[in-house]
């Protein structure tokens, strides 16, 4: 039965990406990121590869829009960070003290890098993002094509 829910799963989110809210029912997170995404990179590998993860990015806005997460009416910064894994990427934020993860797999994510501006477009989300630190971003896109590559092979 486990075998075939696992099946299921992997037809399911396979074509699509999810946002989830990490503080309900946190087993299950971890288990579609898995899914989703593989494992993490172990220890030896991220100091072999430099897979590092990625310096913050300051979040301007998701669409469509889910969790009622409204940047317009929002105030304060929202920051998030890249994490590099096997078959995937998740994207961490917090907003109104509230964690979320967006994970999908590389081969559905794309950039679009324009003055600062960082767009990561995704099946059926977008993300716009301000650059902050311009070596940094750089340097975890080079990562990212090369963590790309290494899933695909």
């Amino acid at each position: 039965m486990i075998l075939l829910y696992n099946f299921l799963l992997i037809l399911l989110y396979k074509y699509t990406i999810m946002l989830f809210k990490t503080s309900q029912n946190q087993k299950k997170i971890r288990e579609n990121l898995f899914t989703i995404c593989g494992n993490p990179y172990s220890l030896l590998q991220k100091i072999k590869n430099g897979f590092y993860g990625s310096p913050k990015y300051l979040l301007l806005k998701i669409s469509p829009k889910s969790f009622e997460i409204d940047f317009e009416e929002y105030t304060d910064l929202v920051y998030c960070t890249f994490e590099l894994r096997i078959k995937g990427v998740a994207i961490y934020f917090r907003h109104k003290n509230e964690e979320y993860v967006i994970m999908s797999r590389y081969n559905q994510v794309s950039f679009l890098n324009n003055d600062g501006i960082l767009e990561v477009q995704q099946n059926n989300h977008t993300i716009k993002l301000k650059i902050v630190d311009k070596k940094g971003h750089k340097k975890f896109l080079r990562k990212f094509i090369e963590s790309r590559k290494l899933s695909m092979k």
